[in-house]
């Protein structure tokens, strides 16, 4: 098997040089045979791991991201033949929360000779079209707090609560009304106006909001919510209700289900974001819509000895 680190240099907090302390622990261990790459740009990962696959196409390779959320859902974005391919995660970033679904959380994640001794599992995926998820895909007021979390990258040294917290205030304050969004979920028509629409496949986001803690990555559905805010005024106040997965507290404006498919479709003259674990997109490049279908037990994401799913979020 081929071991290929992706390093993506400018992850998590500056004072953290992440190249130099992957490529020691590679010059470590010369009998990996280990290649690596740093990353030169916003997207080079996709780019990057097409062509690794493609070299390697005739054997198995494992894949070690070293990076964030959004380095990982552009890497996995990247693989052409999920079925060649083993992804391992040296989590760099500001929040990787998909970790999050393990017992031990990041922790295990962070010690390179556990990782590369580690054993495949078999997650599912989201596939929105133009790329994969791990964690979550969203639209509305999370797409639009993702969006303002990426422009405040040199608050990330402060931690990852800072710019959510700076990010979900801005937004909470600017914000008008709901958009109307034409929404079929498994063949059922939800449409109509909505704050926010995001579908889980991890059990934390935003480094610390946890709307559905029963979420699997194992399940072969994704949790699907629909959150119509009543005013401007009731997003904040309702914030810790769905931050620690309340949603009954919330009261009728929300919605949960557990679907294969969601289709999206955004108001077109509006300018629409759509994220997706660290990525965010604006959605005039996509056609203003989403076909989000969960593809079960397709990735074989390399686990660190002893480290198991947390008991909420195995398969039942």
């Amino acid at each position: 098997m081929k071991h290929i680190f992706i390093i993506n240099p400018r992850a998590g907090k500056e004072k953290e040089n992440i190249s130099v302390r992957v490529r020691s622990y590679i010059a470590s261990r010369p009998d990996l045979e280990a290649l690596v790459f740093n990353t030169e740009y916003c997207g080079h990962e996709t780019v990057l791991v097409g062509r690794l696959c493609h070299i390697f196409e005739d054997e198995t390779i494992r894949l070690y991201i070293c990076g964030g959320s959004g380095t990982l859902c552009r890497a996995i974005s990247g693989i052409p033949n999920l079925s060649m391919v083993e992804v391992a995660f040296f989590p760099c970033g500001m929040t990787n929360d998909i970790l999050k679904v393990f017992e031990g959380e990041i922790d295990p994640f962070l010690n390179l000779n556990s990782l590369v001794v580690g054993t495949p599992m078999y997650l599912d995926l989201l596939d929105f079209g133009f790329g994969k998820a791990l964690n979550f895909c969203s639209f509305g007021f999370d797409a639009k707090v993702s969006a303002a979390v990426n422009s405040m990258a040199n608050f990330s040294i402060a931690g990852p609560k800072v710019p959510y917290y700076l990010a979900i205030v801005k937004n909470a304050l600017s914000i008008v009304s709901s958009s109307m969004y034409s929404i079929m979920v498994d063949g059922q028509d939800f449409s109509g106006k909505k704050t926010l629409i995001t579908a889980f496949n991890g059990i934390v986001y935003g480094g610390g909001y946890s709307p559905v803690p029963t979420a699997s990555p194992v399940s072969g559905k994704t949790n699907l919510v629909l959150y119509e805010a009543s005013s401007v005024f009731s997003i904040l106040p309702n914030l810790k209700h769905y931050k620690k997965g309340q949603l009954d507290k919330i009261g009728k404006s929300i919605t949960s289900l557990e679907p294969t498919n969601v289709v999206v479709k955004m108001p077109e003259n509006k300018n629409m974001f759509f994220a997706a674990d660290g990525e965010v997109f604006d959605m005039k490049e996509h056609g203003n819509q989403v076909c989000l279908r969960v593809m079960p037990a397709s990735i074989k994401f390399v686990v660190p000895q002893g480290v198991a799913l947390k008991e909420q979020c195995r398969e039942e």
